[in-house]
């Protein structure tokens, strides 16, 4: 005849298997630098945009800064446990394949200039990429609603 410890044993280890991991966050804390990285980088991102009607040879310098402060946000937010969302966010926005920064320095890099309707298209892009990442980081502290991009 078994004992009552040998059937308690396995069931005290599966709850603690369960309900451990079902404690840890879900999502990061809010971080005001996070949110202030955002923020700033959004306005330098699209004051950026705006140059590319110039040659993208007069601007290497400073869009490769400009990529290392972005990556920088990236590692940050990746850095951070539990904000795998946040960091995804940021290595989409980054991504050379997508229209967002990483596609746009490409183009620039690669056509010289970009035109007008190129440049207003990948601003709104760029744009919305980074309202999403800070109404994300803004949803951490306390629920509030976010603008609700044009296209949506």
């Amino acid at each position: 005849m078994r004992t009552l410890r040998f059937y308690v044993w396995p069931a005290t280890l599966l709850v603690w298997l369960v309900v451990i991991p079902a404690c840890a966050p879900l999502i990061a804390d809010y971080s005001l630098e996070a949110y202030k990285n955002a923020t700033t980088l959004k306005a330098e991102t699209m004051a950026l945009v705006g140059k590319s009607h110039e040659p993208y040879s007069q601007h290497v310098e400073e869009v490769e800064a400009h990529s290392t402060k972005l990556a920088a946000a990236y590692e940050f937010a990746a850095g951070t446990p539990y904000n795998q969302l946040s960091a995804r966010q940021w290595q989409i926005l980054l991504d050379p394949e997508r229209a967002l920064y990483g596609g746009f320095v490409q183009l620039w890099q690669a056509s010289g200039t970009v035109s007008p309707a190129f440049r207003d298209e990948f601003r709104g892009q760029i744009a919305e990429a980074f309202d999403l990442i800070i109404c994300l980081e803004a949803n951490k502290q306390r629920r509030s609603a976010c603008r609700v991009p044009a296209g949506g």
